[in-house]
């Protein structure tokens, strides 16, 4: 014969469950608000950066552009806002056959912390997408001075942009404030097989590689 049992209700430990579902939902609630604390802390810090861009050319030379950056309507301008500089003219990349070449080591951009307090850091990026380029790995180096007559022999730091995709960067961390800085690109001679330094080439001799981009970012770290 079957057995029938009958469950009674346990209140205690419905009670029990009920009370962690709400402690779980105010604990949901609580990291809720504190994701968007976060959110807002790292969107604060995006516009309290300076930045410059600088075009390059194939062949020729081209006029670089400075620009800022631009916050939200309430934030106002970065504070930072005209510490660096584009330098001009700009990189120049020629070709001996699909070998790429630049003829001298080249300024970039200047970053000017004279009158700053504090630690900083500055991020070159590549700002638009290259095409027909078999390899195109540029060294940044850094000196501690202004970009009038930067002495490249000793570089300060030295950090290498690998381009495989449009957000390719180089960083100088630790930048003290009270100084000015000079960021530059290698050069190269042909054939200069230096896969740790700039190192360029191009399918073939007909290809027509586009001019990369560049911006620098500034931003304090302490």
């Amino acid at each position: 014969m079957m057995s029938l049992e009958i469950a009674t209700p346990d209140l205690e430990s419905d009670e029990m469950d009920l009370k962690a579902g709400t402690r779980s939902r105010r604990r949901r609630r609580s990291l809720t608000w504190l994701a968007f604390g976060l959110v807002g802390l790292i969107m604060g810090a995006v516009w309290a950066v300076g930045l410059a861009t600088s075009t390059s050319a194939i062949g020729s030379t081209a006029t670089a552009t400075q620009i800022f950056g631009t916050a939200p309507p309430a934030a106002g301008t970065s504070q930072y806002a005209g510490l660096v500089t584009a330098e001009a003219p700009p990189l120049t990349i020629a070709f001996a056959g699909t070998w790429g070449k630049i003829d001298a080591d080249t300024p970039m951009f200047e970053v000017d912390l004279t009158g700053e307090t504090g630690t900083y850091f500055v991020a070159v990026y590549l700002n638009n997408n290259v095409t027909d380029w078999s390899v195109l790995n540029l060294k940044f180096l850094q000196v501690d001075t202004d970009c009038t007559s930067p002495d490249w022999t000793t570089p300060a730091a030295t950090s290498v942009m690998v381009v495989e995709t449009e957000d390719a960067w180089a960083v100088f961390p630790s930048l003290a404030s009270g100084a000015t800085y000079c960021f530059g690109i290698e050069a190269i001679t042909p054939k200069a097989n230096d896969e740790t330094g700039t190192y360029i080439r191009k399918p073939s001799p007909g290809s027509s590689p586009t001019a990369p981009v560049f911006v620098a970012m500034l931003n304090r770290s302490a």
